[in-house]
């Protein structure tokens, strides 16, 4: 059951990084706070380790296929992250958070090219559609200002 919150909860955490960020990228520089934040990446590594007793795989590259999903699954989202850092720190929190919420239709677009999901029906284009056409107008306001 609770797992059925974990993206909630999880959504909680980035509004709040979002928010806290704003006001770290007046204090501190980008490579700052990303070497910062790779610290506490490495202390939540060991940490689940030892409490939930995971050991580090290393034999993702079995074959090439499996080694090139997870480098671009590590990797997306630390380049990803590197330009919402950018945009709150050039333009603000709130426009970051509303303009990043378009991502959910372009995980359906990797998912189609990449891997062939065909789930896709007439409610997943009019809700995308609806995602793109806000983050749209957030775009368009915040240049208009």
């Amino acid at each position: 059951m609770l797992t059925a919150f974990l993206p909630i909860i999880a959504a909680m955490f980035y509004g709040l990084s979002f928010a806290f960020t704003e006001k770290a990228m007046k204090i501190i520089n980008v490579s700052t706070y990303l070497f910062w934040g790779g610290v506490l990446a490495f202390v939540s590594c060991v940490l689940l380790m030892k409490f939930k007793n995971e050991s580090l795989m290393f034999d993702m590259g079995a074959s090439w296929a499996n080694f090139w999903i997870v480098t671009v699954a590590v990797t997306a989202p630390s380049i990803g992250w590197v330009f919402t850092i950018y945009a709150i720190k050039n333009i603000n929190a709130s426009y970051a958070a509303f303009a990043e919420i378009s991502y959910p239709l372009f995980t359906l677009l990797f998912l189609f090219i990449f891997f062939g999901l065909r789930s896709l029906d007439w409610t997943v284009f009019l809700g995308g559609t609806f995602i793109m056409l806000g983050s749209f107008i957030m775009v368009w306001g915040q240049m208009k200002i």
